[in-house]
């Protein structure tokens, strides 16, 4: 059984990061080419997780993700928390058209698994691709 300690938060968190950072990526390289579309990460929100208190662990600075299309956010990547029931993370993506909420479903440790629930299917997740990605977009 994993000790949950002081390192084990900070690894965690660290590992948290570097997903977001990963998934922002992605998001980025999707759009790269797309006329009057662009993606910034200037914006932070604290993360102080439960967990993070109880451990004694600093507060970290998580970026946001934007994305503008002729220089008007149409959406905004906000992660929510690592640690959530039955997901390894979760970020909500909002918009003027609803929010969706995007999952990582793969186990710790493993490669993440990013599923989108929208505003209209809260159930049932769909991947979260590039298409869902240029539909987010063409659509704001």
């Amino acid at each position: 059984m994993t000790k949950i300690d002081k390192p084990y938060i900070k690894g965690r968190v660290k590992d948290w990061l570097q997903r977001l950072a990963a998934l922002y990526s992605f998001v980025e390289r999707t759009l790269e080419n797309s006329e009057n579309i662009e993606c910034k990460s200037t914006n932070h929100m604290t993360m102080y997780e439960e967990l993070m208190q109880k451990s004694d662990v600093e507060p970290e600075r998580v970026p946001i993700l934007d994305i503008y299309k002729n220089k008007t956010v149409i959406a905004s990547f906000k992660p929510v928390g690592l640690w959530v029931v039955g997901a390894n993370g979760r970020v909500d993506i909002l918009t003027k058209s609803g929010a969706f909420i995007l999952v990582d479903v793969a186990d710790k440790g493993k490669k993440s698994d990013w599923k989108v629930y929208t505003p209209r299917n809260r159930r049932k997740g769909t991947d979260f691709d590039v298409t869902f990605i240029e539909e987010l977009v063409k659509n704001q």
